[in-house]
Order: C-alpha cells, then sequence, then structure tokens
C-alpha cells in the first residue's frame, strides 16, 4: 500500500514530463517543416524566409510578460490544455492547406503568428509549474532538487525534440503536409497529459493589478544581477544566434551551399539536439554543478566557436561534427542557465520571472531573423555569419567582465 501512494504521489512529475516531451515532439517537427516549406517547398527567397521566421518567433516578444502574468492569476493547467489543443488544431489546418495546394506565403505567415502566440502562453505556465510538480513528487522516497527536476525535464525535451526533428526527416518522401498531422498529435499528447497534473493553485488574484505584476516581475529581474545575467545572455542568443544563424543561415546553406534540402535539414538539427541530450545526460549523472554561471559562460564559449566554423568552406561532414560539437555546448547552457533563474527567483514571482527571462530569448529572435534575412541575401551566408559570432562574443566578455556571473553557486 505504502509502494502504491508512492507511486500516486510521484505521478505527476510523470504527467509533467510527458507534457514536456508531447509539445517539444511538435515544435521539433515544426524546426524542420517550417522552414522547409518557405525555402524548400515553396522556393522563397533568404528575405522571406526571414521574415516568416520572424513571424513564428513576434508573438513570444508580444505575449510572454502578460503569459505570465495570467499563468500565476489563473490555473496553469487549464492554460496549458487550452493552447495545446488550440496549436493542434492551427497544425491541422495547415496541413490541410498544404495537402490541397491552397497554401500561400501569407497564410503561411499567419499560422506562423498564430501558432507562436499559443508558445508564448504555453512556456511560463509550463516552466513555473515544475516547482509545484516537484514539490509533490518530494512528499514520497528520495528528494528530488530542483536542479536535477529542471535537467531532467530538459533531457524530455531534448528527446522529444530529437524525435520530432528525425519525423522531418521522412518530408524528403511523403512530403510536409501529411507530417504537420504528427505534429498536431504531439500537441495532443500533451493535453492528455496536462489533465494527470495537479491543480496549482493562482499565486495572485485579482486584488493586485495585472500591470502592477507584469512592472513588478520586470523589476525583479533588473534589480537582480544573477537574473538580469542570465537574461542579457539570452538576449545575445535569441537575436545572433537562434534568429539569425540558425533559423536563416543553417536552411539557407543546406540549400543554395550543400544543394540539399529536407533530409539534411533534419538530420542537421537532430544531431544538434542530441549533443545537447548527451551533455544534459552527462550533467544528470555526475551531479550537481556548484558554479553553473562559469559553467553557462564557457558553454556560449562553445557557440562562438561554432558559428565560425559556420563561415569556413567545410564538406558537408564537417558541418555535421561541427553541428555536433554546438549542440554538446547549448545543451549545458540551456539547462544550467534556466536552473540558474528558477533558483534565484521568488517563489511567488516565478511565473512572471520565467517569462521575462524567456523574453529575453524569443524577444530577440523576431529582430535577428529579419535583420540575418536581409544579410544573407546580400553577402552570402557564410560570410553573414560572422555578424552574430562577434556580437555574441562581445556580449558574453562584457557580461563577464561587468557582473557577478562567473562566481555564481548553486543555491538549491
Amino acid at each position: 500500500m505504502e509502494i502504491q501512494n508512492q507511486r500516486n504521489r510521484a505521478a505527476p512529475f510523470g504527467a509533467y514530463l510527458v507534457t514536456v516531451a508531447g509539445w517539444f515532439f511538435g515544435f521539433g517537427l515544426q524546426t524542420t517543416l517550417f522552414p522547409g516549406i518557405v525555402y524548400f517547398t515553396l522556393q522563397e527567397t533568404p528575405e522571406r524566409l526571414g521574415l516568416a521566421q520572424m513571424a513564428l518567433t513576434a508573438p513570444m516578444l508580444l505575449f510572454l510578460p502578460a503569459a505570465g502574468v495570467l499563468a500565476e492569476r489563473r490555473g496553469r493547467r487549464r492554460i496549458l490544455i487550452i493552447f495545446y489543443g488550440l496549436a493542434a488544431t492551427l497544425a491541422a489546418i495547415l496541413g490541410g492547406l498544404l495537402i490541397s495546394g491552397g497554401l500561400t506565403y501569407w497564410l503561411l505567415v499567419i499560422y506562423a503568428f498564430a501558432i507562436g502566440s499559443c508558445g508564448a502562453f504555453v512556456l511560463p505556465a509550463r516552466d513555473s509549474a515544475i516547482n509545484g510538480v516537484v514539490q509533490i513528487a518530494n512528499r514520497s522516497g528520495k528528494p528530488l532538487t530542483l536542479q536535477q527536476a529542471v535537467v531532467i525535464a530538459s533531457l524530455v525535451q531534448f528527446a522529444g525534440q530529437i524525435t520530432g526533428m528525425a519525423v522531418g526527416y521522412l518530408a524528403r518522401w511523403t512530403g510536409p503536409g501529411i507530417l504537420l498531422f504528427a505534429q498536431a498529435g504531439g500537441f495532443l499528447i500533451g493535453v492528455i497529459a496536462t489533465i494527470g497534473l495537479p491543480k496549482l493553485k493562482a499565486r495572485r488574484s485579482a486584488a493586485t493589478h495585472a500591470f502592477q505584476d507584469l512592472y513588478d516581475g520586470f523589476k525583479n529581474v533588473l534589480q537582480s544581477p544573477v537574473i538580469s545575467s542570465m537574461t542579457a545572455v539570452m538576449v545575445a542568443v535569441g537575436f545572433f544566434v537562434v534568429g539569425g544563424a540558425f533559423f536563416v543561415v543553417i536552411p539557407v546553406l543546406v540549400r543554395d551551399v550543400y544543394g540539399a534540402g529536407y533530409g539534411t535539414l533534419s538530420s542537421l538539427l537532430v544531431l544538434f539536439w542530441v549533443g545537447a541530450f548527451i551533455a544534459n545526460a552527462l550533467l544528470a549523472k555526475f551531479g550537481h554543478i556548484e558554479r553553473p554561471g562559469r559553467a553557462v559562460m564557457l558553454a556560449q564559449v562553445v557557440t562562438v566557436i561554432s558559428l565560425g566554423g559556420l563561415a569556413l568552406p567545410i564538406p558537408l561532414v564537417g558541418l555535421y561534427g561541427l553541428d555536433f560539437f554546438w549542440g554538446l555546448g547549448a545543451g549545458v547552457a540551456i539547462s544550467l542557465s534556466r536552473a540558474v533563474v528558477q533558483e534565484n527567483a521568488p517563489a511567488e514571482m516565478m511565473a512572471r520571472i520565467m517569462s521575462v527571462y524567456q523574453l529575453g530569448l524569443f524577444g530577440g529572435m523576431p529582430a535577428g531573423a529579419a535583420m540575418m534575412g536581409f544579410v544573407v541575401a546580400a553577402f552570402g551566408p557564410r560570410e553573414s555569419v560572422i555578424i552574430p559570432m562577434i556580437g555574441l562574443a562581445v556580449v558574453l566578455a562584457l557580461i563577464a567582465v561587468f557582473t557577478p556571473i562567473l562566481s555564481v553557486r548553486r543555491q538549491i
């Protein structure tokens, strides 16, 4: 009976992990399909690729802060069910349009903005829920620290993304249309798993004005040297790396330099996230990182080196090797930077703090994608990648010198 009770108490953490996996399976599949539809199927230009990627990420900039306030004022489980379900519907509609031949570039842009909006509301609700879920899981058996929980959730996230991206490889034979229904299925799995989450109570009531909550969230981030440093790093990564290099340079390299398509783009993305998965598996195996801030900065140096490698005339096999190396560094940076923020954020402001932190990453993406689309069209993908490489290196140097990030120690 006691063993059964322990299993029942620990079950919410398992449901949380499936919720994470369902979303990131769909997200991983979309990461392959979306730029491929723009650049391979619709045969658009680098400028239009950049603008489409901007539409996909712009809702994060617009809605994330408000989404963080909403997550604290309303049931996070309800928010996840609504927006997972809406994302599944949107993916299925896009698949139908593509299969029927009715998809145009501007309909794709509308889809991008709509599903990006879903992601904006999902992120703070899901990330802030892990604290309450871990507390419930810790009522039985061996306690689970927040850093351990975040690393495990990151492993599940990477596994889901890798699986989704690997399924995207099939687009070279099936076309992307039918795979969009698989993406919708991933989101629906998330809906089912979310029903198994506990009803985490709202931390804030309507007695406090929403704009005051929003202001307090930004203020808390700016006043914390640790959280503000991590957020600044995420702004640079979003602008220079994800929006600029990852969303635009890689697809252009695949089509225009290596003469390839969906299969190569999918396998490159899979290999990147395999590297991230391995890095997190090692983090989980070897225990706590006592100086996570220092580890995050070193991991970002790996990204700088990788960006420089993209500028070299390397063969395709060299690109795969560089991609894997880049993923190893990214895996460490993603998990530990999130853990640092969650460990240093006040519990009563967790969703707001996480929404501002995520805003740093996703807020930089739209401008980075739009800018790099025009830069790549003018100078070519290899020459253009020097810009994000230098930009990220300068930001990291300034943060290392002028903030206490290198001395941050594990809190929990």
